[in-house]
């Protein structure tokens, strides 16, 4: 519906863009709520899972969260591990400072890690944060810099969302949910050729009406595997959904196990 809802008369309407903001501005207010439901026990479950197979260890001593987010999943790791976390939305680190979770939070880019002076025996990113970068080149640098930092014989963890994710459950979808009285409208586009999933966030409610959009690229196994081991990272397992350490044909997402060699 027009926004602009006074009499025009025979005047030419002027319709107001909806203000486009950075991604995880207007979503950060929400995000929580979007996802309660998030099985974080489970994510983090594998997360240690794998770091156990991978080091033969209990519980990692230090470890790095790449794209934190609000840090919801750090409550369901070891209290002996300290955590460390970098994330580019100040707005999503300013809610994790507000709950007061525990561990330390770093605003950067992943394509340039903030100084840490730290090494770490256990990296991990969850929710398809690695998703958003569109071009091979970026992943190698992302990933060069998990080799930097990860401990030798250190355990690097992630998750990746699938085509197939993107295509079944994202494929020119609307979803309409409503946050205390804010009303989100997510739209959703999935170019196969590409395999970029674009997805538009309109926020409305009171002294709000705001657009982000974000965008994925999913990428087949291959060039996963390739993309690791030219970083100087072994690939011990992949598993699918936080199910199994094996590959299911139409998984949504990937599970990646991988050590510093």
């Amino acid at each position: 519906m027009d926004r602009n809802t006074r009499e025009q008369g025979n005047k030419s309407r002027i319709i107001s863009p909806i203000p486009k903001k950075r991604p995880y501005t207007a979503f950060a207010g929400i995000y929580d709520g979007v996802m309660k439901r998030a099985p974080y026990r489970d994510w983090a479950k594998m997360i240690l899972e794998s770091y156990q197979i991978g080091t033969q260890k209990i519980h990692p001593k230090i470890a790095l969260d790449l794209g934190c987010g609000t840090c919801k999943i750090w409550k369901f790791l070891p209290a002996s591990t300290e955590l460390w976390g970098i994330d580019n939305s100040p707005e999503m680190l300013q809610i994790a400072d507000s709950e007061q979770i525990r561990g330390v939070r770093k605003l950067g880019d992943l394509l340039s890690f903030p100084k840490l002076n730290k090494s770490f025996d256990l990296i991990f990113s969850v929710h398809d944060t690695l998703n958003y970068f569109q071009r091979e080149e970026e992943l190698s640098r992302v990933f060069a810099q998990v080799s930097g930092v990860l401990e030798k014989n250190g355990v690097f963890f992630f998750d990746v969302s699938t085509s197939e994710n993107f295509r079944k459950n994202f494929q020119n979808k609307v979803l309409k949910e409503t946050h205390g009285k804010t009303k989100l409208v997510w739209k959703n586009e999935f170019n196969p050729e590409t395999s970029i999933l674009k997805t538009s966030l309109e926020f409305s409610g009171p002294g709000i009406s705001e657009l982000e959009e974000h965008f994925h690229r999913a990428y087949p196994l291959e060039t996963w595997s390739k993309l690791l081991q030219n970083s100087g990272l072994e690939i011990l397992g992949i598993g699918s959904d936080y199910e199994a350490w094996e590959i299911f044909p139409k998984a949504n997402y990937w599970n990646f196990m991988c050590r510093k060699i």
